[in-house]
């Protein structure tokens, strides 16, 4: 990993380059005239952007409506991928989770409306990918918290802004429709969204909903190898792997509210947003080693062949599900001298995961020859036919995951004006109950009475080989009808099974806030002083071993966390500002960290499974930017940011009272148990640098139409795991990461070509004491591009016409233990293309 010095002797030098341009022209030649600011829409979007984040009253990015939907993105992840501090997770090539300046994604809390919601997965990980980004009028990325922003919040709190009946008067309507390929397997891309909208001066009302529709194949090679010396490898399991996908994102919505006389308003709004994976895997395992240990054969580094190996078998139709659901009831209303808004939610979040697993083992290839010379591709051969391996052993397995969560929300924020400014005061109650089981993801029997050994022949397809493009699939790998064998399945009775009571969650959570805010406004800007007070009381029930058999186990943990702040906001003209703040945030467990549940062996005196004594995190961190407004639509800023962060959550192995999980167990005796614990030493720091300028600012004619928008982020992380060892960053932190657009926008034409790469990052430990097996994902980069033409002159209508590209460089994906010579998965899914026509009234 690079050192943080070096990251900002490079992000310096960019700083360098970007802000030449505007460097050479002084304030009297930045005028232009609105009228053609106005004309083009790209500049519009970030107008709106651009003066969204200079009124802001704290550090944060602003996302417009325009520009989302001027980029070729699929969902929010993507979207939020493109400012300054945050990058992108995928699953198979599509934006899932986001890092928000470099840290795990439980320490970002997300918002539709000002209303927080619970994270879909394991309770605090918000799921972008069940959230389209056509559904959003704004995205507000805070970066340094106010008071009246939820504590939960180390690294920002995502506030998503949805469309409101009063954005516009009268009616308004506004429908997309595209339809596109997967080059690889030439899969269907389907895209459809509407909004509908009416107000006047006594109510308004606006309804929407959206649908995304991807047909993908993915092709994958995971890999285990013996290392016999840096960049020597052999190997010891390999598969080959192809997935064939069916995901779908679906939302929809509406909103009525009714306008009072003084301004204020009462409304009622909905949001549903769903998401569902359909996945079929074909997969061939290859067990060199173990056959390599068992027969006494020898193995040669990086090319070589023994006599004989096993090959495994794995099928699957499998769903994945997350939804979000949300009612509330409101009202802005003026009482004396206070502006009051009022809200009441009922949020719903439920993450699924069902996949029936027909396992076919102790198949025998002979002669198995490989070549790791490209380790990312392997290529290996056996003498047989791969369709006529019999496997006399078949199993079948389900895993299976599942997490439901209802809250109530009620909030009530008030605000007025003193001789010093703005005064801000607010009450937050919020209810949460988690049940389910199986997180991460369980593995076990089937219960059923579907017999895989003979129903398998009727499924296979081995004239339907994996699709090669530039990949080799030496043993001639096919495709098995895996829809039929899951109806075959289903039909005999197989269903899911129960989970175990170590795997169980129940949760009750119940969260109450409280802040109190200061403005201060001055001359030369404001300063605001605030505090926020948060107390959780939760319980999680688990089990108690008495004598043979298990009794419920309640156990209660309440803590109360203060979270002051400050924030300067320092005018140094009209187009520059200084930004100072210093923030406090917590992260709670997720889950499954902190659930009770566990198994308990009386014998070994050990726990396996949740830590429910596990402390929250908590950080406090400065915030330093300079802002210059140097034009229309076009900004340089430069942001620093440090975080101390301590309890830091990680896999632990520690002790606990026994007399808490058995009776087996003496007063006083400490028993081992192996799940979560609380490390310390947490620290982030980075820098961000972003600009967005623009050539109509300084000439006309063809060349004023093009604009460049880009920003560099470089972090360095550390913290110490709870048994004592250094850990060199956090997981999901990436030490450098890019944007870079270039646009053109000239009469009715507009053209953008994006570039966005992030550096490796640490994933997942395997081993907290040895980095070598540690689990990291290699550097990624995309180039995605976007055409819009405007139909208007032509058809007297607000229509246009576009075309999405999306990884137009056929990128794969790498994850890697320990170095990346050494890769345990690749991944590649193809180049995408949407094309379609959107109109607006």
């Amino acid at each position: 990993m690079k050192s943080f010095l070096n990251q900002s002797k490079l992000s310096f030098f960019i700083f360098l380059l970007l802000s030449a341009p505007f460097s050479l022209f002084s304030a009297e030649e930045q005028a232009i005239e609105e009228v053609i600011a106005t004309a083009k829409s790209i500049k519009a979007s970030q107008m709106k952007a651009i003066e969204a984040k200079r009124i802001s009253n704290n550090v944060a990015d602003i996302i417009s409506a325009d520009a989302i939907g001027r980029f070729p993105d699929q969902n929010l992840a993507d979207a939020l991928g493109r400012i300054p501090g945050v990058s992108i997770e995928r699953d198979q090539g599509q934006a899932r989770y986001i890092n928000f300046r470099g840290t795990p994604k439980r320490y970002t809390t997300i918002a539709f409306d000002g209303i927080d919601i619970p994270g879909t997965e394991n309770g605090r990980v918000p799921r972008f990918d069940s959230y389209p980004a056509v559904i959003t009028s704004q995205v507000v990325a805070n970066k340094a918290i106010t008071a009246d922003m939820p504590g939960e919040s180390i690294s920002g709190y995502i506030n998503v802004k949805t469309y409101r009946p009063s954005d516009n008067p009268g009616w308004t309507a506004s429908f997309e429709l595209g339809q596109g390929e997967q080059d690889l397997g030439g899969g269907d891309i389907e895209k459809a969204n509407g909004r509908v909208g009416f107000s006047n001066d006594s109510w308004g009302i606006l309804v929407f909903a959206s649908e995304n529709l991807r047909e993908q194949m993915t092709q994958n090679r995971e890999t285990e190898y013996g290392v016999v010396g840096e960049r020597l490898l052999t190997p010891d399991k390999i598969d080959f792997r192809n997935y064939l996908l069916e995901r779908k994102d679906e939302a929809v919505g509406a909103t009525l509210e009714a306008y009072l006389g003084n301004g204020g308003r009462v409304y009622y709004s909905h949001l549903s947003t769903q998401f569902d994976d359909f996945e079929e895997r074909n997969q061939f395992r290859f067990y060199a080693g173990a056959r390599a240990a068992r027969k006494g054969y020898t193995m040669a580094p990086n090319v070589g062949s023994i006599p004989s190996t096993y090959i495994r078998r794995l099928l699957e139709f499998g769903e994945y599900h997350n939804e979000t659901d949300m009612h509330t009831i409101g009202a802005e209303i003026t009482v004396g001298e206070w502006d009051v808004t009022t809200t009441f939610s009922k949020i719903e979040t439920f993450f699924d995961t069902w996949l029936p697993l027909p396992y076919y083992l102790r198949g025998v290839g002979t002669n198995f020859t490989y070549d790791l010379t490209n380790p990312q591709q392997p290529i290996i051969s056996i003498d047989e036919n791969l369709a006529d391996i019999s496997y006399p052993v078949a199993v079948v397995y389900t895993a299976q995951a599942r997490l439901k969560t209802d809250t109530d929300q009620f909030k009530i924020d008030m605000s007025r004006y003193n001789d010093l400014g703005e005064l801000k005061v607010g009450f937050k109650y919020d209810s949460r109950d988690g049940g389910g089981g199986g997180l991460g993801l369980w593995v076990g029997g089937a219960e059923g009475s579907w017999s895989p050994g003979g129903a398998l022949p009727n499924y296979d397809s081995p004239d339907q080989l994996y699709i090669e493009n530039d990949w080799t699939n030496s043993i001639g790998a096919f495709y098995t009808n895996n829809r039929k064998m899951r109806e075959d399945m289903e039909a005999q009775g197989l269903v899911r099974s129960p989970y175990p009571e170590d795997q169980l969650i129940a949760i009750k959570e119940t969260i109450l806030s409280a802040y109190v805010s200061q403005i201060i406004e001055k001359d030369w800007g404001n300063f605001i002083i605030g505090a926020r007070v948060e107390d959780t009381d939760y319980d999680t029930i688990g089990q108690k071993l008495v004598g043979t058999t298990f009794s419920p186990l309640t156990v209660n943990q309440t803590y109360t966390s203060f979270l002051p702040n400050a924030h300067l906001n320092y005018n140094l003209d009209e187009d520059k500002k200084l930004r100072l703040s210093l923030s406090t945030g917590i992260s709670r467990p997720t889950y499954h960290e902190s659930r009770a549940a566990a198994s308990i062996s009386a014998i070994s005196e050990s726990i396996s499974g949740g830590n429910p004594f596990l402390e929250e995190e908590k950080s406090w961190g400065i915030d330093a930017a300079y802002e210059h407004y140097f034009a229309e639509a076009s900004l340089f800023s430069v942001s620093f940011f440090m975080r101390e962060i301590d309890n830091v959550i990680f896999t632990d192995v520690s002790e606990v009272l026994g007399s808490i999980y058995s009776d087996a167990a003496a007063e006083g005796d400490m028993w081992t148990l192996e799940g979560f614990g609380n490390g310390d030493d947490g620290k982030l720091n980075g820098l961000e640098i972003a600009f967005t300028g623009r050539l109509d600012n300084y000439m006309e004619g063809f060349w004023s139409g093009f604009g460049f928008t880009g920003n560099v982020t470089a972090i360095d992380s550390e913290f110490t795991a709870p048994g004592g060892t250094s850990m060199p960053s956090l997981p999901g932190q990436s030490d450098l990461g890019y944007n870079a657009s270039v646009f053109y926008e000239q009469g009715d034409l507009t053209v953008r070509v994006n570039y966005m790469w992030r550096d490796d990052w640490f994933d997942e430990a395997l081993d907290a004491q040895e980095d070598t097996v540690n689990i990291y994902w290699k550097s990624q980069k995309r180039i995605d591009a976007s055409i819009r033409y405007d139909l208007e002159r032509i058809t007297g209508m607000q229509a246009s016409l576009f075309l999405n590209l999306n990884n137009m460089t056929d990128e794969t994906d790498m994850r890697y233990k320990g170095d990346d010579w050494n890769p345990n998965q690749v991944e590649a899914y193809g180049k995408r293309y949407l094309a379609g026509i959107r109109f607006n009234f």
